[in-house]
């Protein structure tokens, strides 16, 4: 199994990731469903790899389930809350009993400079392609963070960072006023973001 890290980033938050590499029949305990949902192949991946994930992140147990409500936010039916993100070959999860968490992944590419202008405001300041990943994905992570509020990109900034390849950026919900530290990780395959809030 593929599974890349689960890390206890605090307490009782959990955030894990893994490499989906597996054809998703080798999931056979989710594999049915994953075809009911979706013809692509691709989508099929990402549903079980989540889910294998996430029982690897709960000491395998089976009653973890994920469902999702209306507006498509993923939710575990114990009440804990969760958050995932995939993309080109990696599926993230982060979750925690009692904060609200949020979590995205983005993998390395220059397709972001395509894009940049649709994110960036005029007060914010990304010249390299990792600093431009990185404020996609805080945003990202902070959309999902606060859904009930349905960001747009103009209502959140990211406040300058010094481009490490592990660090926080400082990242404002400028409906709220409020502020937010984003944890970031730069890898060469990847950018991840990922939130807590309580």
């Amino acid at each position: 199994m593929p599974l890349l890290s689960v890390t206890h980033i605090q307490q009782f938050v959990i955030l894990g990731l893994w490499e989906m590499t597996e054809h998703p029949s080798e999931f056979p305990e989710w594999y049915e469903e994953a075809c009911r949902r979706y013809r692509a192949e691709g989508r099929q991946r990402e549903y079980v790899c989540v889910r294998a994930l996430l029982r690897q992140m709960t000491d395998n147990d089976p009653s973890w389930t994920i469902s999702h409500e209306q507006n498509g936010k993923p939710i575990l039916q114990n009440g804990w809350d969760i958050s995932i993100s995939h993309t080109k070959g990696i599926c993230s999860v982060i979750i925690s009993p009692d904060q609200t968490v949020a979590v995205d992944i983005e993998y390395m590419s220059n397709r972001v400079e395509k894009i940049a202008h649709k994110f960036i405001r005029q007060d914010e300041t990304a010249d390299t392609i990792e600093e431009k990943l990185i404020h996609w994905s805080a945003k990202e992570t902070m959309y999902k963070l606060y859904s009930d509020d349905r960001l747009g990109f103009e209502d959140m900034r990211l406040l300058p960072f010094t481009l490490q390849k592990q660090g926080v950026v400082l990242t404002e919900n400028l409906r709220r006023s409020t502020t937010v530290e984003v944890s970031y990780e730069i890898t060469p395959s990847y950018v991840l973001t990922y939130a807590v809030r309580s």
